[in-house]
């Protein structure tokens, strides 16, 4: 009798767990099943502001259960993002790991800021995550110095070293990436404290060899609206390739665009774009020249010099 009873309640437990598994294996495939998602929603965003004193605390070097921590959850957003987009989604959930990891591990300050979004009305629908986190005072981080990092965690390079980890996470994010971005910035952190910061953008699109999504500064943007009709403005974005800078756009006033020009020209850049927004002037110039990280620092301070001339000058004239 007691035999029965056992036999049948294993029944029901093996019941039980047939519809859990079902029921995981609708939750996992519901998006790609359905005939509507992927056409219907065009864009959508995800934030996660992570305390990253209490993760290094609390999390790194504990044995925890791998669902109970804070990755956790927000890995599993960026795997459902990118089947909705149509991109593979188990390298997504390993970039995104390897990318927050990283921030929290090697960043500094009290926060990490993680966004997710994907965007499915474009020719080429992607995928674009971002990892920003405040930095020591007067430090930024060049995409240079990343890729020379990239080296050092790739098997095949001079540079790799199989003593030390340093760089494999690096390597991984190039490796599972279409299009890295980096922003080095200032802006008010969540407790309202004016910080350094650096951003990461990793973005990977559902054809690799498609068209590519327009950088539109969207972010500078913002920053131009916060400021003052006084504020003097000037912006620097460098666009690389292989590590080296090849493209510069340069935000300023209207007022020291022609001199900034003039200046670039001289320096071997060539203005390829300009496009206004409000009293200022995005211009993007090219160089085919070779030019070092010491160079590009100096040329900037060149092109502040004259932005702030340009500022003082109604002041001088009074």
């Amino acid at each position: 009798m007691e035999t029965i009873v056992l036999i049948e309640e294993l029944k029901e437990k093996v019941k039980r767990l047939e519809n859990e598994n079902r029921y995981l294996k609708e939750e996992l495939n519901y998006i790609k099943e359905s005939p509507y998602l992927q056409r219907s929603i065009t864009t959508l965003r995800y934030e996660a502001i992570i305390n990253r004193e209490e993760v290094i605390s609390n999390e790194f070097g504990k044995k925890i259960n791998e669902k109970h921590g804070t990755m956790y959850e927000i890995k599993n957003q960026a795997f459902r993002f990118a089947t909705l987009v149509g991109v593979d989604p188990v390298s997504v959930r390993l970039m995104v790991t390897e990318a927050i990891q990283n921030a929290i591990e090697h960043g500094y300050g009290k926060y990490v800021i993680v966004n997710i979004e994907i965007h499915n009305d474009p020719v080429n629908p992607y995928i674009m995550c971002s990892f920003k986190h405040e930095m020591p005072p007067g430090k930024s981080y060049t995409l240079k110095e990343i890729e020379e990092n990239v080296q050092k965690g790739d098997a095949t390079s001079e540079y790799f070293d199989f003593e030390s980890s340093r760089g494999r996470g690096e390597f991984i994010m190039k490796e599972l990436t279409d299009e890295r971005r980096i922003i080095n910035g200032i802006e008010i952190n969540p407790d309202g404290k004016k910080i350094r910061y650096f951003k990461r953008i990793l973005i990977k699109y559902k054809n690799p060899e498609g068209p590519r999504e327009k950088i539109t500064f969207s972010e500078l943007k913002k920053e131009i609206d916060k400021l003052d009709v006084d504020d003097v403005v000037c912006y620097f974005h460098v666009s690389h390739v292989q590590s080296e800078p090849v493209a510069v756009t340069i935000a300023t006033l209207k007022s020291s665009a022609k001199k900034v020009a003039e200046l670039m020209e001289f320096h071997n850049f060539k203005l390829v774009e300009e496009e206004p927004y409000y009293r200022t002037i995005f211009a993007t110039y090219k160089t085919s020249h070779y030019i070092s990280k010491e160079e590009l620092l100096s040329l900037f301070k060149k092109v502040r010099f004259i932005v702030q001339q340009e500022f003082d000058k109604p002041l001088l004239e009074k």
